[in-house]
């Protein structure tokens, strides 16, 4: 498939989006100067442990990045992925988890919204990390802090970070459709959400912010394009304009980031960890992005979601109707987080050779989904 040819068929027969969400950006760009991704404060361990010793009177050993520690590293993942999420060992007791929201956009208050939605998901008895101290927010040089109690037994996926069996992603689907029937309420749990926490707390809020970030993602390299590099630019700027955002549909209170490395614990038993995403937003998304993460490992395991979901939840007719346009909003995020990668490191990546798309986005992959997970949810 050439440049000239996949992406001219499959995009100039669409409407063009209203260019809403690409100058939303740039005023964004704008204003902040760069894109905010990487404007964090720095944090030092050492002073991270000083202050839980004094805030909590704990006798602290060691503060470290969870992903440093090969005893407690999540499986699959790597020495820096989580940097702000840090393992806090004790000897006078099991050993917490301590993050550190050290963005300047992540207000103490939202950290401390964390906390009240951990207590909720406690009195519902969710299976959820929980706090570690009823005072589970302090403040570190301007900084939200969060400590929550350790869950042992690790990720449930393989070596290379997928889901083990069907059986697990139906549980964690079962999970999903459970979280999905909780009662509205007032508070921290009435928060929009759903969104990833990604850029710092800078797009926190319902699915349409994932859209809202892509969209930052190529306006912070579009006066670096090169001509090489424009047709692709267009594309994706055009998929996120008209992308669907789940707007509309019904809602629940919802994960921000759900499969298989949002669980922890032996399968049968586990628990859902990252919250601080969460709140209430279209419900869609969620099992959406279950299903794409699903479907990576093999069509079993997107059956079993399906029918893991529906042990709680029915789909209605116009989120199954919406379903192809709303497995695409994560994987188009991906795919110019991708691309704002190729063009700062001075590539131009080729288009892929068997759907039309780029990288993590590919519209037909996503129909085909759709399509099975609808058989699915009907047998």
């Amino acid at each position: 498939m050439t440049m000239q040819g996949g992406f001219k068929r499959e995009v100039r027969p669409q409407a063009l989006g209203t260019g809403q969400r690409h100058a939303e950006a740039r005023a964004v760009l704008e204003r902040a100067g760069d894109s905010p991704s990487a404007r964090t404060r720095p944090f030092d361990n050492a002073a991270v442990a000083a202050h839980l010793r004094a805030q909590y009177g704990i006798r602290v050993t060691s503060v470290v990045p969870i992903d440093e520690d090969p005893a407690f590293r999540p499986r699959g993942s790597w020495p820096g992925h989580y940097p702000s999420t840090l393992i806090v060992k004790r000897d006078d007791g099991p050993p917490w988890v301590a993050r550190v929201f050290s963005s300047p956009s992540d207000s103490v208050g939202r950290v401390e919204g964390d906390a009240d939605i951990l207590r909720f998901l406690a009195l519902h008895d969710f299976p959820a990390e929980r706090i570690a101290h009823e005072a589970a927010v302090s403040v570190l040089d301007g900084a939200g802090v969060i400590v929550t109690q350790f869950i042992g037994g690790g990720r449930p996926t393989d070596a290379d970070g997928r889901a083990q069996s069907p059986k697990v992603q139906r549980e964690l689907a079962s999970l999903l459709g459970r979280l999905h029937t909780l009662p509205p309420v007032a508070g921290a749990p009435a928060r929009d959400g759903g969104s990833e926490e990604h850029d710092g707390g800078f797009f926190v809020g319902r699915p349409k912010q994932d859209l809202a970030a892509a969209m930052s993602f190529l306006v912070s390299v579009e006066d670096g394009v090169r001509s090489e590099g424009r047709e692709l630019f267009e594309y994706l700027r055009n998929q996120v304009e008209i992308a669907d955002d789940a707007e509309g549909l019904p809602e629940a209170f919802t994960h921000s980031n759900y499969h298989t490395w949002a669980a922890v614990g032996a399968p049968g038993k586990l628990a859902i960890v990252g919250w601080a995403g969460s709140g209430r937003g279209p419900r869609l998304p969620a099992l959406a992005w279950l299903l794409r993460t699903a479907s990576e490992v093999g069509p079993d395991h997107v059956d079993a979601v399906m029918h893991g979901y529906r042990e709680h939840v029915r789909l209605t007719t116009e989120e199954l109707d919406r379903l192809p346009q709303v497995l695409n909003i994560r994987p188009l995020w991906l795919a110019c987080l991708d691309f704002r990668r190729s063009i700062r490191s001075g590539l131009v990546s080729s288009p892929d050779q068997d759907l039309t798309g780029y990288g993590f986005y590919r519209p037909i992959a996503a129909e085909q989904l759709a399509a099975q997970a609808i058989t699915a949810s009907q047998a």
